[in-house]
């Protein structure tokens, strides 16, 4: 491995090293940052023809575009002059890949191959192979994210929900009173009670802090990126997000409380489609309402409705379904079977309509407070009402 140039990156505060390297080398880096590293995106199903056509390229003795690498801010140290090369390899563990995952996969496909043809002619000519590399070393995580977006715009880019995975990925780690956020790469499925999507948590939390039910997008996210502050990891922030998910979360242990293990079919609630949700676990882990809930609260606070999410708890607590909790729950998919029919932006308006049926629910000053039938019908009022 040889250095070929040191810059300082002061967009985002990180030195860039170039360096020429062998293949062999490479790849023996590139294992064990796919070993190990829980920022790496998975890899992205490629094109069988592209790929073939890279390993022959290889084996040709192509110059491919530069791998680009990241060493994180958990290393405080930097290289000294001269030892750059041997910080690579001591480091090797912590680095990601920010732009060439797809390359380094081929690459160690083709390296597989080889190996087990007994191709030793080829795969000394692949080791052979010189590469370049940059090496960011560094960068905290908003900066990884950051340089991710901008390096990744081709056809095969980092997911959106795995993006806002990496901005947040301190809050995966909070215990939350027994709630289990699930990751992209995890493979667990979001199929219990005290189970949900990070994302849709996270997507929730934003739009909170945002005012807005509206999902996250990829401009939305590269701006809040770009700040490399907002919605950082600020402890205050991290306290915040506990208490928004736990205070979610008692809602949905209530609701299912008073509802129990009644499932919700096409039939019994008289509908042409498929319900928003067959229980209420379904119902209330979907992205609409979380999002809808945070900018519902926030929104309240706002008003001086509420003062804390204390003040939740205590109306979650106080909750009535009436008599009959099943035609509480089923009026509310009802009013969302209304909007799947006419909404030309279905997901969007369901987040509208969860968001004034929770500021119906939860405000002192409706007429449907802690009604939760009562709010299905408000909330609906005043969702047409904005649609006219």
């Amino acid at each position: 491995m040889k250095l070929v140039s040191k810059l300082n990156d002061g967009r985002i505060n990180a030195i860039n090293l170039m360096f020429e390297i062998r293949v062999d080398e490479y790849l023996d880096i590139a294992k064990k940052i796919l070993l190990n590293n829980e920022f790496q995106r998975r890899r992205v199903k490629s094109s069988p023809t592209l790929y073939s056509l890279l390993k022959d390229d290889l084996l040709k003795g192509c110059i491919i575009p530069p791998i680009v690498l990241a060493i994180g801010s958990d290393v405080e140290q930097a290289p000294a002059n001269g030892a750059e090369a041997d910080f690579i390899q001591q480091y090797a563990v912590n680095l990601l890949i920010l732009d060439g995952l797809q390359r380094t996969h081929s690459m160690l496909e083709l390296e597989r191959e080889l190996i087990s043809r007994n191709d030793d002619v080829n795969l000394s000519t692949l080791n052979s192979v010189v590469l370049r590399i940059e090496v960011y070393v560094g960068m905290n995580r908003l900066s990884i994210l950051y340089r991710m977006l901008t390096l990744n715009t081709g056809q095969t880019p980092m997911s959106l929900r795995q993006q806002v995975e990496i901005l947040y990925l301190d809050y995966v780690k909070i215990p939350l009173g027994g709630i289990k956020l699930i990751r992209e790469a995890d493979e667990s499925a979001v199929d219990q009670l005290a189970t949900y999507n990070f994302k849709a948590m996270i997507d929730g939390f934003n739009s909170y802090l945002e005012r807005n039910e509206l999902p996250i997008d990829r401009y939305d996210l590269l701006e809040s990126v770009k700040s490399l502050e907002k919605l950082s990891k600020e402890s205050q922030d991290v306290n915040l997000f506990k208490d928004f998910a736990e205070t979610y979360h008692q809602l949905v242990i209530r609701l299912n409380n008073m509802v129990g293990a009644t499932l919700f079919t096409a039939d019994s609630l008289e509908i042409q489609g498929q319900p928003f949700g067959v229980d209420v676990r379904r119902i209330f882990s979907k992205e609409q309402s979380i999002a809808g809930f945070g900018a519902a609260i926030a929104k309240l606070r706002d008003f001086d409705k509420i003062k804390s999410f204390a003040d939740v708890r205590i109306s979650i607590e106080n909750l009535s379904v009436g008599d009959d909790p099943v035609a509480a729950i089923s009026a509310l998919l009802k009013r969302l079977e209304l909007i799947r029919q006419n909404s030309k932006k279905i997901g969007n308006s369901q987040r509208l309509f969860f968001h004034h049926y929770y500021r119906e629910l939860f405000n002192p000053d409706s007429d449907a407070y802690r009604n939760v039938e009562a709010a299905s019908e408000a909330a609906y009022r005043k969702y047409e009402s904005l649609m006219l």
